[in-house]
């Protein structure tokens, strides 16, 4: 089954962004095997980028040359437009960039030891060697043959549709962002509501958007990434790069918090205080 493509969440972001997409001007879109970059300039913010997961799927032929109709390709509701939809996505987090107070940093490096159970949407495979003494309920899409893991990581899978067992119990659940292209992140944030997980975190490349409408949503931690480097991330996106490579070509991981209470998480409390504080004043978390 489809998940249904989650345009409400992504309205908000846009909407959040709009005024920026109307002034600026010259969209570059690359698409790569694994990841999509798109760079934009703006009169007052210069040099914008922003990048999002490549999903399967053929790539058009062409893109608008308006900014504000390529944002819009991310509330393609049409299931087959995926890689359309990621284009838009990716608009919306360089549109997103002037914005956002990130603070540099990987949250799923950060663990407190006291968390005996947490959830993947998805399957983060790097991120499994950083997780010690910790039970690992992966919720995918797609079954793997196996999923290597530490000797003290346990790693139990779930399909979609049995995500209320997963979520049950867990400390932590980490949500891949690629969702917002795939489908299926509101019917995830309702079952983490039932089962009353104490913190959800959105993570990945393609969550780099303003995160108000996120933290709206019920998402407390936001954890995205920032183009540093847009002629070597270019480079990379085309030579098929993800991951590390891609971070060492110049995509920095980042992330912002709705507040300085992260349950299950050892981050800089005080430097979160005052990254909240700044986000509250520009409109990007709740009053």
């Amino acid at each position: 089954m489809t998940d249904p493509l989650d345009t409400d969440l992504v309205d908000r972001i846009y909407a959040s962004v709009r005024g920026t997409a109307a002034t600026a001007t010259a969209p570059r879109v690359t698409v790569g095997e694994r990841v999509v970059l798109v760079e934009l300039t703006h009169p007052d913010h210069g040099h914008l980028a922003g990048v999002a997961h490549r999903p399967r799927g053929e790539r058009p032929e062409s893109w608008p040359e308006n900014v504000s109709a390529l944002a819009s390709l991310a509330t393609d509701g049409d299931i087959d437009g995926k890689v359309r939809r990621a284009v838009g996505i990716a608009t919306l987090n360089a549109l997103s960039a002037p914005e956002v107070e990130w603070r540099s940093g990987d949250p799923m490096a950060s663990l407190d030891d006291d968390v005996a159970t947490i959830t993947t949407v998805g399957l983060f495979r790097p991120a499994f060697r950083k997780f010690a003494a910790v039970d690992v309920r992966v919720v995918e899409r797609e079954k793997p043959e196996s999923v290597p893991s530490p000797d003290d990581v346990t790693v139990e899978l779930f399909p979609p549709d049995e995500c209320e067992t997963a979520f049950a119990g867990a400390g932590v659940c980490f949500i891949t962002g690629s969702t917002l292209v795939y489908g299926g992140l509101d019917r995830y944030l309702s079952a983490l509501r039932s089962a009353d997980v104490p913190l959800v975190v959105l993570v990945g490349a393609t969550a780099s958007f303003v995160p108000g409408p996120a933290f709206d949503a019920g998402i407390d931690l936001v954890a995205g990434a920032r183009v540093e480097n847009p002629a070597g991330v270019r480079a990379s996106v085309r030579a098929g790069d993800c991951g590390t490579d891609l971070h060492d070509s110049g995509l920095e991981k980042v992330y912002v918090a709705r507040s300085s209470e992260l349950p299950g998480l050892s981050l800089d409390a005080e430097k979160l205080d005052e990254t909240s504080e700044r986000s509250s004043e520009t409109g990007q978390t709740e009053p």
